[in-house]
Order: structure tokens, then C-alpha cells, then sequence
């Protein structure tokens, strides 16, 4: 009987060492995991400082089925314009429009609206990932970087953002609560080709429903 004790005894105290060992081992890994999605935003960050201006074709799909194609332009300091069949959208960094060319409708907004943040892309690669958990993985030969909101404050439960060998994002997959999953690719990127400013300013057109919401 002395010997089963002491037998069971001798057991747990030997199984304690490696529930630490485990335990520690995790922590090296986590910690190393979120050394390099640290490291892998560094690296978009540095590259997005890099650049005044860009071009891209942007195809839009929610959940699998594609509903926009068109093409993107962005300059520095949030100027972007999108270029979709009958919508176009402009900002120049302190006023949204949004244009619809069939309904020949404008919607005016300001820039720093909430359905105006998820456009920033200096938002989305230097003010959201202080909210947000971290983490990076592999797929499709590119490197991921997700980012998981800490709280409720954001509309989206996650984003993972696709990057190239050249720290460029090819793809943002969006996790939309009320949406679905959102996936937005970004192909035939061309930088820094001095875009005019005139691409990030609109007037509506004359006899155009306008709807200004600032």
C-alpha cells in the first residue's frame, strides 16, 4: 500500500515539471509569434512610408461571389479614389462623395465618418493594429498578418491582410459580422507616378441628386 502512495506520488510530482516545461515552451512560441507579426507590420509600414502615390486593380468579392471590379488610386496624405462600373468614390482627405453614376445620385460624407474609416489605408496599417491583437501566418506563398480587434469599438471581428515579398498587400480578407467574409485583392500595382491631385476632387454634375450628410 506504502509503495502504490508513494508510486502515485512519484507520478505527480513528475508530470508537475512538465506541464511547466509545456506551459513555458508556449509562452516562446506565442512570444515569437507575435515578434513576427511585429516585424512583418514594420515592414508595410516602412513600405508604405516609402511611397507617395499608387495604382492597383482591386477586385471585390463577399462570401465567394465577386461584386465589384474596378480600379484604386491613393496619394498621400488620404486621398483615394475608387473606380467601379457606375460608382465612383472620392476623397480628398477631409470630404467623402460617393457618386452613382446610373441613379446620377452623390452622397457626401465626411472623411472621418465610421463608414469612412475602413477606407484609410494609413488607419488600417498604423492606427488600427495598436487595437488589435496581432498574429502572422503563411498562405498562398505570402505572408499574413491578422489583426483581431480588442474590443467591440470596430465593426469587424477580424482582418487579415495578404503581403508580398515586396511588403505590399495583395489581399485584405474581412471578417464582417453583418456582412460575411469580404475579400478584396489588389493586382498590377504601379507606385509613386506622381498622380494629379485633380483625382481626388469632385463636383457633382449638374441636375444630380445630392445628399449631403456632413
Amino acid at each position: 500500500m506504502k509503495n502504490l502512495k508513494e508510486s502515485k506520488l512519484f507520478n505527480a510530482k513528475s508530470f508537475f515539471p512538465i506541464v511547466i516545461l509545456f506551459c513555458l515552451t508556449f509562452a516562446m512560441q506565442l512570444s515569437n509569434a507575435q515578434s513576427e507579426a511585429g516585424e512583418l507590420l514594420k515592414n508595410i509600414q516602412h513600405k508604405f512610408g516609402s511611397i507617395s502615390d499608387l495604382s492597383a486593380e482591386i477586385t471585390q468579392s463577399v462570401n465567394g461571389n465577386i461584386n465589384m471590379k474596378g480600379k484604386l488610386y491613393f496619394k498621400k496624405e488620404n486621398r483615394l479614389r475608387f473606380e467601379f462600373k457606375n460608382i465612383l468614390i472620392i476623397s480628398d482627405g477631409e470630404t467623402s462623395w460617393n457618386y452613382n453614376e446610373k441613379d446620377n445620385k452623390v452622397i457626401i460624407t465626411d472623411y472621418e465618418s465610421e463608414e469612412n474609416k475602413i477606407l484609410s489605408i494609413r488607419q488600417l496599417i498604423y492606427e488600427y493594429p495598436d487595437a488589435c491583437e496581432l498574429s502572422t501566418y503563411e498562405s498562398e506563398g505570402n505572408k499574413v498578418l491578422q489583426l483581431i480587434p480588442m474590443d467591440n469599438t470596430f465593426s469587424f471581428n477580424s482582418i487579415a491582410l495578404f503581403v508580398d515579398e515586396d511588403n505590399l498587400i495583395t489581399r485584405a480578407l474581412v471578417d464582417d459580422p453583418a456582412t460575411g467574409e469580404i475579400q478584396i485583392d489588389f493586382t498590377k500595382y504601379q507606385l509613386n507616378k506622381n498622380l494629379p491631385d485633380s483625382y481626388f476632387s469632385f463636383s457633382p454634375p449638374e441636375g444630380s441628386q445630392v445628399l449631403d450628410l456632413r
